[in-house]
């Protein structure tokens, strides 16, 4: 499994991709009710950002509360 790590609005998400799944899966570690994909890495990174942008637009719009990140990304230098 190849597994990658973005940010996105401090939003951390993991794109995974198994060889015997054709699609990228995307996870919000911090919103699970997110769900989405794509059929390569740029296409799944870009449906993460959009369906982000949709999820927390839909809370604002009836004035609830966005939820706060919990994670943080951290990158090291080799």
């Amino acid at each position: 499994m190849l597994t990658t790590y973005h940010s996105y609005r401090d939003y951390i998400f993991v794109i995974a991709y198994q060889a015997d799944n054709p699609a990228y899966m995307v996870d919000f570690l911090d919103i699970p009710e997110i769900i989405t994909s794509g059929d390569t890495l740029p296409q799944a990174f870009a449906n993460a950002c959009e369906a982000l942008d949709v999820h927390l637009e839909s809370l604002l719009k009836p004035g609830l509360q966005m939820p706060l990140p919990k994670h943080q990304m951290h990158v090291k230098a080799a």
